[in-house]
Parts: structure tokens; sequence; C-alpha cells
């Protein structure tokens, strides 16, 4: 049932439907977005740029936080509350983009788990985290009523997300 309500947003109506959809279109902007910009940045680093870490400090290195520093620059004009989640998956993105069969060789499907050997195993720590967590956070979000069980765990699993830097009143 879609949701036709009307609501005021900076003093114009809008229709939740209308809001709902920029929305969509805005997340698929932006990861067309972090999917051209990691490609660009395989294009300009001929290392593996997203395997560096915060603590190694190579030449190589150098150049890729330099550039890191510019994008959470921008991020941070633009008032992103998490540039790290956005640089995480911009690495993933570049990484899958340069080694495409080590990144799917093996794996089961969008969404699958990450046990041993089935080759789902490519994401950092910090985006295999937010993505799963936030999975369950709006799967739970979604139901008309939970078990009282599953009512606290939401609310552990808002904790882990807030600690890991998720701002959730930016989840829709």
């Amino acid at each position: 049932m879609e949701n036709q309500a009307l609501v005021v947003v900076d003093g114009n109506e809008v229709s939740l439907a209308t809001l709902r959809t920029g929305v969509a279109e805005a997340v698929k902007r932006a990861y067309g977005a972090e999917r051209s910009y990691a490609k660009a940045l395989n294009q300009i680093f001929a290392f593996d740029w997203f395997d560096f870490e915060a603590n190694d400090t190579s030449d190589e290195a150098k150049l890729v936080k330099a550039e890191k520093t510019l994008l959470y620059a921008d991020l941070k004009a633009a008032e992103h509350t998490n540039p790290s989640t956005v640089w995480a998956r911009i690495r993933k993105y570049g990484k899958a983009e340069r080694y495409p069969t080590e990144a799917t060789e093996g794996a089961e499907g969008e969404g699958d788990g990450e046990a041993e050997g089935n080759g789902n195993n490519q994401r950092d720590p910090l985006t295999r985290n937010i993505e799963e967590l936030m999975n369950l956070y709006k799967f739970n979000k979604r139901q008309d009523s939970l078990p009282a069980k599953i009512a606290e765990a939401q609310k552990g699993i808002a904790q882990a997300l807030i600690a890991l830097g998720v701002d959730l009143s930016m989840v829709k």
C-alpha cells in the first residue's frame, strides 16, 4: 500500500511517495558516483590503493591518504556524517573492479553469508559490519510487530551501528 500522505518539508507540501523516490534516486546516484570514483582511482593508481591501511607510511600510501583527505573534506562540506563508510565502499568497489574474478569467485550471491570457502570475503571488517547490521536494522524496522526478544536485540543493533559511526536519523 503506497502512502500518499502529504507533509510539509522546508515550507513545501510534498507526498511521502515523492520523498521516498527522491531517496532512492539519491542512493542510485551515490552508488554510481562511488563506483566511477573507484574506477578512476584504479586508473590513477597502478598499485592496489584500496589495500592501504591508515598506519601505512609508504610514499604510495601518502598519495592515497592525500586523495582520501580531499574526499573527506568534500563529504564534510556536504554535511556527510560518516565519510569513512563512503571511503570503505569506494575501496571495496576499487578492489572488485581491479580483481573481478577474485571478488566473485565462488560467491553464492548477494546477501549470502561469508562462511569460510564461499568466496564472498572481500569486504573489509567495517564495511561488512555496517552493511550486515544495517540490513538487520532496516528489516526489523519494516516489521509491523516484533517479538520481545527481537525488539530488545534491535536496541543492541542500533547501539552497534552508532558505535560504528552510523547516524540512525539518516537511515530510512
